[in-house]
């Protein structure tokens, strides 16, 4: 004889229905077997439509089950959630326990985890309708109670026709207070081998934790591409697997493989990864306490599919001609002793620098070095910068890592600063260029002993070799190639021993589409400093050549004051800073007030090398025409760099003329 729990009533499904639909449960219409036993599709007629259906029919072998039935009937009578598989009715007639809901297509996570075709996003998808299921379950809003769901694995994740995730398997389920969820709640180790919160044996119960736990395990599962336990296998546990490969940083060698290889061709986005594994590896934690809140993971797994969404694959056949400048991880780790502090030189949110001499790969690598000795950068430079692009923060975005590969392997000249080579493996984005030895222009604003070293004739042609490249970027390029480099300041200025400068930092750098020169595009992007933004493109996002022009500009005042443009000296004056203060003294004729007073020191017994007044009015007027306020009234950077080595002409001739007297 059979009951049914009166407020499931409606429903109850009568068994010859149930046959029908399942072709009288034939073997050809089984789709799975569980804990509870095999599940059957099938079609069945419900107010008055055809629907597609999934029976799972209790296996009565052991005698056992009917608490978990009545569990899951009630749990899923009671949740309506998009991520929640959906509850048909049931069959309690003849012996028969027989739960139905709705059909998922194309089956359960666990077929799937080693599928090629489910690409990264797809799996990204299915964590994120995984987690927000969960964090209905834990903590609807509204809802007095919440579910322990205590089965969480690949088995009991379905996926319908679209690759939704549907959480599935509340036999086991407990119904707790919310004001509860996070104290333990009495329950055996019970659940799939591979899943089960480990502090169970010790705690003797559960928390809404371990379910945090278990989805970590299948986290990790979506990412290898393996099930969370293979019998007779040395690593038979996924979660130990990944702990020590994660702890090693050796993540990436046990990712599926064909995730791997679409890292390897810029095919995926490392952001995304690395948030993804960091997510997954909170979750594993062994003290409960230390798991993240469901809130937490859910914002995490949206914030990495929102990184994948925005990620421009590289194309195919990127990198091709770029194989010569390959740099393993292995001799750069060696090199800079596994990116130790000794080495580090510079850091920011989304890079470190390092500074390594060749004799650490020769050292560590002989055999790299001979593969490369015939370089003449190599013959030219004996210390290197490593600049290590950071997945792990928030701004990086990975298209900044390719933008400068693509620039510095592409462009050739004596003011731009020149790439050694590069390193692409697993989450690791480097680049090697070389060392420019006396640094920056920017550490130098500012400091005395530095400015004084510089005199008017180095500045003049610190200016011109920075205009030499970026007439190079507007007009010179090979196959009439135009670039913006849109992120010019100071900083951008490298100092080599001659005291020639290059431009570096090119992640921001913008090619104009071809045979389309003096057209204008809209890239808004971070700038170090505010002061150097073109005021055009700040206010309705225009970018052109002439947005470079701008940022020079402000440049040249910089080298012509000694101070960096945001200085406080300047913010007193004005809130527009430097460029203000000094067109407005260039005009009232007081720009002698601004000048940088190591300009105007007495060298020896004698001004040996005074500021000439024709080279120095050329100098302003440039200057001053650089930043005029539209796009339009600015000159070419062709004209800047004429007028530039016009002022050194004339600064040259007087230091002659004062050396001969």
């Amino acid at each position: 004889m059979t009951t049914t729990i009166p407020k499931f009533a409606h429903l109850q499904i009568p068994l010859e229905d149930v046959l029908n639909a399942t072709n009288n449960f034939h073997d050809d219409n089984i789709i799975g077997r569980g804990g509870f036993g095999p599940a059957y599709k099938g079609q069945l007629q419900r107010s008055g439509k055809l629907i597609k259906i999934a029976a799972r029919r209790l296996d009565r072998t052991h005698g056992e089950g009917h608490v978990e039935f009545w569990t899951e009937i009630s749990a899923l009578s009671d949740l309506k959630h998009t991520n929640l598989v959906s509850i048909v009715g049931f069959c309690n007639e003849k012996d028969e326990k027989i739960i139905i809901t709705t059909y998922a297509a194309n089956g359960s996570l666990r077929e799937h985890l080693n599928n090629p075709n489910l690409t990264w996003t797809q799996r990204l998808r299915i964590s994120v309708g995984v987690a927000r299921a969960l964090s209905y379950l834990h903590y609807d809003e509204g809802r007095g109670y919440g579910f322990i769901h205590r089965n969480v694995n690949s088995s009991t994740i379905l996926l319908d026709e679209k690759w939704e995730a549907k959480l599935s398997g509340f036999e086991i389920s407990i119904k707790q207070a919310v004001n509860r969820m996070d104290q333990i709640t009495l329950s055996e180790p019970i659940g799939t081998i591979g899943y089960v919160d480990p502090e169970i044996e010790k705690s003797k119960g559960v928390t809404c934790k371990s379910d945090i736990y278990a989805f970590g395990v299948v986290l990790f599962e979506i990412l290898c591409g393996r099930r969370a336990y293979i019998k007779n296998d040395a690593n038979r546990l996924l979660a130990t697997l990944v702990m020590h490969h994660y702890e090693k940083e050796t993540l990436p060698d046990i990712i599926h493989p064909d995730l791997k290889n679409q890292m390897s061709r810029h095919q995926i986005s490392i952001r995304s990864l690395r948030i993804y594994s960091e997510t997954a590896f909170s979750c594993l934690k062994e003290e409960r306490s230390h798991r993240p809140h469901i809130f937490n993971i859910v914002n995490e797994l949206e914030k990495a599919l929102e990184k994948a969404l925005k990620f421009q694959p590289r194309p195919e056949n990127f990198g091709n001609n770029l194989e010569h400048l390959k740099i393993e991880l292995h001799d750069i780790k060696l090199a800079t002793h596994n990116f130790s502090d000794t080495n580090k030189t510079n850091s920011s949110k989304c890079y470190t620098w390092y500074t390594v001499e060749l004799r650490h790969f020769a050292k560590e690598n002989p055999s790299f070095i001979e593969g490369i000795s015939k370089s003449k950068l190599f013959k030219r430079h004996d210390t290197f910068v490593i600049k290590r692009f950071l997945p792990e923060d928030d701004e990086f975005e990975e298209e900044l890592f390719f933008t400068e590969l693509e620039v510095l392997a592409n462009v050739k000249h004596h003011n731009i600063v020149s790439l050694i080579g590069f390193c692409v493996e697993g989450f690791e984005r480097i680049l090697v260029t070389e060392k420019l030895s006396i640094g920056f222009l920017g550490n130098c604003l500012g400091d005395v002993r530095e400015m004084r070293n510089l005199t008017w004739e180095k500045r003049l042609k610190i200016c011109i070799d920075g205009a030499h490249a970026l007439n190079y970027l507007h007009y010179e390029m090979d196959d009439k190639k135009v670039m913006i480099h849109s992120h010019i300041d100071s900083f951008k200025f490298g100092l080599d021993e001659n005291g020639r400068a290059k431009i570096e930092d090119f992640e921001f750098a913008v090619f104009l589409p071809p045979n389309q020169e003096d057209e204008t595009l809209c890239k808004r992007t971070y700038f170090r400093s505010k002061y150097h933004v073109d005021p055009e493109y700040a206010k309705i996002g225009k970018l052109k050549r002439e947005s470079d022009v701008y940022s020079f500009g402000v440049v040249l005042f910089e080298i012509l004051c000694g101070r960096e443009a945001g200085d406080q000296i300047y913010l007193k004056e004005s809130e527009k800073g430097l460029v203000h203060v000094a067109r407005r003294n260039f005009y009232n004729g007081t720009i002698e007030d601004v000048i940088d007073p190591t300009l105007k020191e007495e060298t020896g017994k004698k001004i040996c090398n005074p500021i000439n007044k024709d080279s120095l009015y050329t100098f302003l007027k440039v200057a001053d025409q650089c930043v005029a306020e539209t796009q339009d009234q600015r000159p070419t950077m062709k004209v800047v760099l004429k007028e530039l080595q016009k002022a050194l002409v004339f600064q040259v001739i007087q230091v002659c003329l004062c050396v001969c007297i």
